[in-house]
């Protein structure tokens, strides 16, 4: 026994009074809790939480661990400026680690992360919630703000508190055969480049189906990108257009819901590459509309689900907005014959993308090179998995070849606007930010020059036609 009455642990001061609960209760039902009571957090549970960092793996037992518990709401509120999640709850604690004696195999990350999640099991335990907070904005500001020493790298924040929603149900894992291999590698992995080419068609509905069942908690609506969709609608196709309509690899179907409150005559299909993907976004379509697949065959180990196939000519309109970028090269025409057979003679399909000669690219080249890989690729309705952006010229090529007569053309965001401004800049300072607040007061003279959206426009609008 200790002096205080506390148990002593690895030279770690351990209270008597925690809770009794089976450990794999604890494991396999704590849930991410992303609302939280404003109810403070008793710091006596909060060092029962840290005692349980102060056990977890390290490298070489190095315990290059540092870890600054944020319960002052004035702190919060300054560092919530360059990450809003961390305003998610009444406290977060931040972990930092050595950075020069442990670098080799990323010796600091796995440490850190064994001690993050000890707290979040310690605090399920202990019926608080937690949040693992991986964006901080700029770390080193963060660190400077904290006062954590130069050599410790801030890696993460764990958001914590009294759950004013405690998710039940957990979100569905890949299946176990896809993801254990005894002895060697036996699987089928999914890539990890952005590039369309690198992938095969059914290594995209294998990540989409994926993200849909794990509730795709990254797709949320932008609203600069859903107003431009819908203000090129109603400029392409009428206010008032109704009838059959078919939403074309929605994947989350975030702009389907928009599209059904504003056109409320039209009845919405959906077709996707796999039903848990084309029903994940059915349910914000039309309660009366089909459920589709595309393309007829695709090899998926028996795992595809149902659909129906594409009727010829049973719409009078279609939507296929930033799909194209996402399929490799060889399926982009077949999915605009696809399209093409799906229409009515004299019906229309509103093809949306993202050119390659806008200010995207510049975006996807900068962030790609600091991050990396697939899921920090931007694209319009943000979505993970492969994402390239196209020229005007190839894809006019494309719908031509398609045998579709292009009607209409909108172009848009030539320089981001205000409120995209703000949301790209949330976490730049300096150069960076102001870069971005010159950006916004000049693009409304950008968007009103005479060429210059058809031009430099990030999305790019085509109305086709099926000839009658």
């Amino acid at each position: 026994m200790t002096a205080d009455g506390g148990t002593a642990y690895g030279g770690v001061r351990r209270a008597e009074d925690l809770p009794g609960q089976d450990f794999w209760d604890v494991l396999y039902t704590r849930r991410s809790v992303r609302k939280f009571k404003r109810d403070p957090v008793p710091r006596e549970l909060l060092e029962k939480v840290t005692d349980a960092a102060a056990i977890a793996p390290t490298s070489c037992n190095l315990q290059m661990w540092d870890f600054v518990v944020v319960d002052d709401e004035a702190i919060l509120v300054e560092i919530g400026k360059l990450s809003i999640q961390v305003l998610t709850a009444p406290v977060c604690i931040f972990v930092s680690y050595g950075r020069e004696f442990s670098e080799d195999s990323y010796a600091n990350v796995q440490s850190a992360s064994a001690a993050i999640q000890n707290m979040s099991l310690a605090a399920h335990a202990l019926g608080l919630g937690t949040f693992w907070i991986t964006q901080l904005g700029d770390r080193e500001v963060v660190r400077e703000m904290l006062g954590v020493p130069p050599d410790r790298e801030l890696y993460a924040g764990l958001a914590i508190g009294w759950p004013e929603v405690l998710p039940k149900k957990a979100p569905t894992r890949r299946p176990k055969d896809h993801v254990f291999h005894w002895n060697h590698y036996a699987g089928r992995h999914i890539p990890s480049s952005p590039r369309p080419d690198d992938w095969t068609l059914a290594d995209v509905a294998i990540y989409h189906r994926a993200r849909v069942l794990n509730g795709n908690r990254y797709n949320k609506p932008r609203p600069w990108e859903q107003e431009a969709v819908l203000d090129a609608l109603e400029t392409l196709l009428g206010a008032e257009r109704s009838g059959a309509w078919l939403e074309f690899m929605p994947f989350s179907g975030v702009l389907t819901m928009a599209i059904r409150a504003r056109f409320t005559g039209a009845v919405l299909s959906v077709c996707d590459l796999t039903e848990g993907t084309a029903g994940f976004a059915k349910k914000r379509a039309s309660k009366e509309g089909g459920l589709y697949l595309w393309p007829d065959e695709l090899e998926l180990d028996g795992t595809r689900g149902e659909g129906d196939q594409l009727p010829e000519g049973a719409f009078d309109t279609a939507t296929c907005l930033f799909r194209l970028e996402a399929l490799p090269r060889e399926h982009r025409a077949p999915a605009l014959a696809a399209l093409q057979r799906a229409l009515a003679p004299g019906g229309k399909l509103v093809l949306g993308f993202c050119n390659r000669r806008s200010y995207n690219t510049l975006m996807e080249r900068a962030r790609r090179g600091r991050l990396g890989g697939v899921e920090y690729v931007l694209a319009p309705e943000p979505h993970l998995g492969p994402f390239e952006s196209l020229t005007v010229g190839a894809v006019e090529e494309l719908v031509r070849d398609a045998g579709f007569r292009i009607s209409g053309r909108s172009s848009v965001h030539a320089l981001p606007g205000p409120t995209e401004s703000a949301f790209r800049a949330r976490n730049l300072h300096g150069p960076l930010a102001l870069a971005g607040k010159l950006a916004s007061g000049l693009s409304r003279v950008a968007n009103s020059l005479p060429g210059v959206p058809a031009l430099l426009g990030r999305l790019q609008f085509l109305c086709l036609e099926k000839p009658s």
